[in-house]
């Protein structure tokens, strides 16, 4: 990426909607400052330049974190990531460890500080299932909300879909939707979950971080229906969550969205093709050392189905 492709992207995007600078710059910041950023001699504040990406229109985010990183900010984010797999994996106890270094070595910006709670929020949220009275639901909450609130202290969570998000803040959403499932406030969980997609696909994107957070949404809308009972609606966002996994050769998120379906077709009495996704499932999950799926696939075959895999 070159240094001034923002602004190159900028520029293109602006002479596309038929804006001169004096138009885009209206109500967001002064002409001059439009230029500059086009130029590539200035970097817009995320306010700024999250206000000129809604103007701009659509289907851009893959612009949306552009803020020409330092090496050591790149490695950051990707420390960030490496503890996020390390919980996926198991590695629970190793990731706990590694977020405690990772907080340490914080910098002191708003998007850093927002990234550790949000990691935070993630470990805390995977590990509640095993442990829930050493991380409570509502605390792990008040975590998510103060971590999207740092960059945008009145964050609109009825009207946020038109404006561009960041992909943290797709993730903390996402938690706060997953918090609420697990709260049993079910409605509350849906809207916000189809707010989210909605925002999701109003603004398109094909950088794979957004995918990912799609899918897993989509997933996610599913199991709530479930809940809710309504089974066809929910293996219709099952089907969709499948498809787009498929579709963006996204095969690791293949396990959850089967089990989701497996524990749908097991509610409304359709026990045999239950029964052989469960199959399936445990014979891969056994094979690439994925235990906690491996022992909730077995779980729910011994519990549901009287099947011992």
């Amino acid at each position: 990426m070159q240094k001034n492709s923002l602004g190159d992207t900028l520029r293109e995007l602006r002479k596309q909607k038929g804006l001169s600078q004096e138009d885009l710059a209206e109500g967001i910041c002064s002409p001059v400052s439009i230029s500059r950023i086009e130029n590539g001699n200035q970097i817009p504040s995320q306010p700024v330049l999250e206000a000129l990406l809604e103007k701009l229109g659509t289907g851009l985010y893959q612009i949306c974190n552009v803020y020409y990183r330092s090496e050591q900010q790149q490695a950051f984010e990707e420390k960030a990531q490496a503890i996020i797999n390390l919980g996926d994996e198991e590695n629970i106890d190793q990731a706990w460890k590694e977020l405690e270094h990772l907080q340490q070595n914080c910098p002191d910006d708003t998007r850093s500080r927002q990234l550790c709670w949000l990691v935070e929020a993630t470990l805390r949220l995977q590990c509640h299932d095993t442990a829930p009275e050493s991380y409570p639901l509502q605390e792990t909450m008040d975590l998510a909300q103060k971590a999207l609130a740092l960059p945008r202290p009145n964050f609109d969570y009825e009207n946020f879909p038109n404006s561009v998000l960041t992909i943290f803040e797709v993730d903390l959403l996402h938690i706060i939707v997953a918090i609420w499932a697990g709260m049993d406030r079910n409605m509350d969980a849906l809207r916000l979950g189809e707010r989210l997609y909605a925002s999701l696909k109003k603004h398109e994107s094909d950088v794979v971080s957004y995918q990912r957070a799609k899918i897993n949404v989509v997933q996610n809308l599913g199991a709530i229906l479930a809940k809710m009972k309504m089974y066809q609606d929910a293996l219709q966002y099952i089907d969709e969550a499948e498809a787009l996994s498929l579709k963006n050769n996204e095969h690791s998120l293949l396990v959850m969205i089967e089990l989701t379906r497996a524990k749908i077709y097991c509610l409304i009495d359709r026990k045999e093709e239950c029964a052989d996704i469960l199959k399936t499932l445990a014979a891969y999950t056994a094979l690439t050392k994925q235990k906690t799926y491996l022992s909730s696939i077995q779980r729910l075959a011994h519990d549901k189905l009287g099947l011992d895999l």
